[in-house]
């Protein structure tokens, strides 16, 4: 069997992708990713680590991509005419046979292969002092932590919400050697087994990674906040409530400032981030300076933005009786006689670019882990747990460091979900926080004349029974790997 030796990409902290730009309509299949050179020291080792978030922050991945998945399939954020590649994410009109628009499954195997390669290796290395152990340990257990951060990715795109069926769908191909899915000639598991991948991967990493803040890498803390998030997706409640309070009460992170929060988001390595990704000039996300990025179709205030994507009237709503909810001043209004654009549209103004390297909005570093989000884990895996007292105190954090004249409240199912999807828009969770949980997406014109996916030309309302919550294994990657099962509902 052909082994992958991950190719160096990446020299003293400079990222680069894959050599060319991988358009949307990419049609490289997975097993096309080939790398060349082995580690040969602890130098070597790290370069090839940071090599292991290169194609994560990809706008085929959390660039763009899985944050339209989470955001965009759901009612938080919509393309503002109908057509295009994020429409058809919006109205879930993808189809098996024109789908190699989609590049995250590459990505996904591209990361896998790279995390594979790094641990059938790490090993091999001789260290000596207990620096160098520590360091090999960390390398080891991020190789880990970020493949089981893949598998779960793969699990709830391209198989059904765990607790539909207990994890019995279609999930991941589970490669644990640096063979292509192709070559290993291995068919996808279930989505049970890959979320028992990527738990087992999480509990060998946990020992070795350092506790340590690691800015743009997975340390102790980023992997307890996944545990946390696996377990809830999963129904472990009771997990997912230690997890995110060892996260809580131990780790180095802690809420921002109501005055700091809008701020926040505009410099990197902040207190409230246990997980970013770096994105810089020196590896740029794509070949047009990050116009590909879901940032520059979030944006109006500037003549060269895409200004192609909007906030939801229903998310804009929901501060209609929280004025003094600081994300509230997030929504930014493109007056139609002096604003810039002069749209008549109301714009998301969360993501003003990477202030502490000088970079516009085009550049922003994707946030994959907050500690808000283990706030808010701890609120909803409590309630479920019976702990309605601490549940609530956990919301309550959030709700008043958002907006600090509010009351405190007794914490609920429906108001735990309702402040997830305020806090965390476009950051990819709200399609997969209304599925996980069996719920209903409903799209309406009659409240929102900009809600085209209401007419009765899309399906206007779905849940977790719907086919199409989970995206379809591509015609290219099926030519080139016929085991690869297809998904229910689409096109072998």
């Amino acid at each position: 069997m052909k082994k992958y030796i991950l190719h160096i990409l990446i020299v003293a902290g400079i990222i680069a992708g894959t050599s060319s730009c991988k358009g949307f309509l990419d049609t490289t299949p997975t097993d096309s990713v080939v790398a060349e050179t082995a580690m040969s020291n602890l130098f070597d080792a790290g370069v090839v680590v940071n090599g292991l978030y290169t194609d994560i922050k990809y706008y085929t991945y959390y660039g763009r991509d899985l944050i339209y998945m989470g955001d965009m399939r759901a009612d938080n954020l919509y393309p503002r005419v109908i057509g295009g590649q994020s429409a058809t994410i919006y109205t879930l009109e993808y189809e098996s046979e024109a789908n190699t628009y989609f590049g995250l499954w590459t990505n996904f195997y591209t990361t896998l292969m790279r995390a594979n390669t790094l641990l059938e290796n790490i090993e091999k290395l001789e260290v000596e002092s207990a620096s160098d152990v520590a360091t090999k340990n960390d390398y080891h257990g991020q190789a880990l932590a970020v493949r089981a951060f893949v598998y779960h990715d793969i699990a709830r795109l391209y198989g059904y919400p765990y607790l539909k069926d207990n994890g019995a769908s279609l999930g991941a191909v589970i490669l644990t050697s640096p063979a292509s899915p192709s070559e290993a000639k291995i068919p996808r598991s279930t989505v049970a087994e890959t979320y028992a991948q990527a738990l087992a991967d999480l509990d060998a990493a946990l020992p070795l990674l350092s506790k340590s803040k690691n800015t743009g890498h997975f340390n102790y803390w980023a992997a307890r906040l996944l545990q946390a998030r696996i377990m809830l997706y999963k129904g472990d409640y009771a997990g997912a409530y230690t997890a995110a309070t060892d996260v809580i009460n131990n780790s180095p992170y802690s809420l921002v400032s109501n005055a700091n929060y809008l701020d926040y988001w505009g410099h990197e390595g902040q207190d409230e981030t246990v997980l970013e990704l770096i994105v810089t000039n020196q590896g740029d996300i794509d070949n047009d300076g990050g116009f590909i990025a879901m940032f520059h179709h979030l944006w109006f205030n500037d003549l060269n933005a895409a200004a192609s994507i909007i906030p939801t009237k229903k998310w804009r709503d929901l501060f209609a009786n929280t004025p003094n909810d600081v994300r509230a001043q997030m929504i930014q209004y493109d007056d139609p006689a002096t604003g810039v654009k002069k749209t008549g549209e109301y714009w998301l103004n969360k993501f003003p670019g990477n202030k502490d390297r000088g970079y516009t909005f085009r550049r922003n570093n994707p946030h994959i882990f907050r500690i808000t989000e283990a706030y808010l884990i701890a609120a909803e895996a409590g309630l479920e747990t019976g702990a309605t007292a601490a549940a609530s105190n956990y919301l309550n954090a959030v709700r008043k460091r958002a907006d600090p004249t509010a009351a405190n409240v007794t914490a609920t199912l429906a108001l735990v979900q309702t402040e997830r999807q305020k806090e965390f828009i476009g950051e990819g969770h709200r399609f997969f926080d209304v599925m996980r949980r069996g719920g209903t997406i409903t799209r309406n014109m009659a409240t929102d004349e900009h809600d085209y996916a209401g007419s009765s030309q899309y399906k206007a309302s779905f849940s977790w029974d719907y086919e199409k919550v989970v995206l379809p294994i591509s015609n290219n990657e099926r030519v080139s790997y016929p085991e690869l099962q297809q998904n229910p509902g689409y096109k072998n």
